[in-house]
């Protein structure tokens, strides 16, 4: 069960890309043009998504303890997830733009596009809430240290890359967030538009990732060994480092997160490279070709590691 809703997101995902790429093919998106959906996906419907997402949530006294955890759980996995990928950088002799690509892609995953279906699939209502505090960490993380790493690889100054944190995504989330712990709610006229809006922002993505493998030279990417070693943090060494250590912390310890939370974070944690780190690494003026690279060959051969991370944690919590 579990490997076919995972092959049947990846199939769906694959075929709004495919549109992209006949779509760029058929000179429907030009150069020009997909930059300019690159700007829409970064300045409206990612914002939109990100802040839309917190009104779908419920809260109740156990709910909001295990988010907590989540929460603080999060901060220290994702930071670690970048420990791995600054290690690798090093072992692996990554310089400049492909370093900084190769760090983010390391702490970040496909956690939306692919994660959110695939978790409700297995886990449902609750299961999303606490993929949802997992994206609040990420979002925060990708959209403060992710772009200083982005930045910071083409000379540009601390407090520059400090001052792009400040941008219509940090500020969507933390909106988002105040309105979720105030109980702010809005009209459903307002709300509504919004909504549907960010939830475009999917497909707008996938379309945007099909049009860049058309005008990136795919060819000579795939022989790029940084695409694979990636496909190896994210989708191997991160997941297999992440259940030891809980594994054994709940083995030797007794201490452990409730299952279901504790399942979500690792799923979460093993997904191929996120999409965003794409519009991110065009914004930011850094290898969005690699990044796109990073993303296929990732989403590639997570339809053969998801299903297996996903019977490892049935099968031990």
């Amino acid at each position: 069960m579990e490997s076919k809703i995972v092959l049947t997101q990846i199939a769906i995902l694959a075929v709004v890309v495919v549109i992209g790429a006949i779509a760029a093919r058929s000179r429907v998106f030009t150069s020009e043009s997909k930059d300019v959906l690159s700007k829409v996906i970064f300045n409206i419907s990612l914002p939109l998504m990100l802040f839309t997402n917190f009104f779908r949530m419920e809260a109740t006294p156990r709910l909001i303890a295990n988010s907590l955890s989540v929460l603080v759980i999060t901060a220290g996995l994702i930071s670690l997830l970048l420990l791995l990928g600054w290690l690798s950088v090093r072992l692996y002799r990554l310089k400049d733009a492909e370093a900084a690509v190769f760090k983010v892609h390391s702490m970040f995953g496909n956690t939306i596009f692919l994660g959110f279906p695939l978790i409700t699939a297995l886990f449902g209502v609750e299961g999303l809430l606490y993929a949802s505090m997992y994206q609040l960490v990420s979002t925060i993380m990708m959209w403060t240290i992710g772009v200083v790493i982005l930045t910071r690889g083409h000379g540009i100054s601390w407090r520059t890359s400090l001052l792009r944190v400040v941008n219509p995504n940090t500020i969507a989330t933390i909106t988002g967030l105040l309105c979720f712990l105030l109980s702010v709610r809005l009209p459903s006229v307002i709300l509504r538009p919004m909504t549907e809006l960010g939830a475009a922002n999917t497909w707008l993505s996938m379309l945007y990732i099909g049009a860049m493998l058309v005008f990136s030279n795919v060819g000579g990417m795939l022989r790029k060994k940084s695409l694979y070693l990636i496909s190896l943090n994210r989708l191997i060494i991160g997941p297999a480092l992440l259940i030891s250590f809980f594994y054994l912390a709940g083995t030797v310890t007794g201490f452990m997160p409730d299952n279901l939370p504790l399942s979500v974070i690792i799923l979460e944690a093993s997904m191929p490279c996120m999409a965003t780190v794409v519009i991110m690494a065009k914004e930011f003026g850094s290898d969005d070709s690699l990044a796109v690279g990073n993303v296929f060959v990732s989403t590639l051969f997570s339809i053969l590691t998801l299903p297996l991370v996903v019977m490892i944690i049935t099968a031990l919590f």
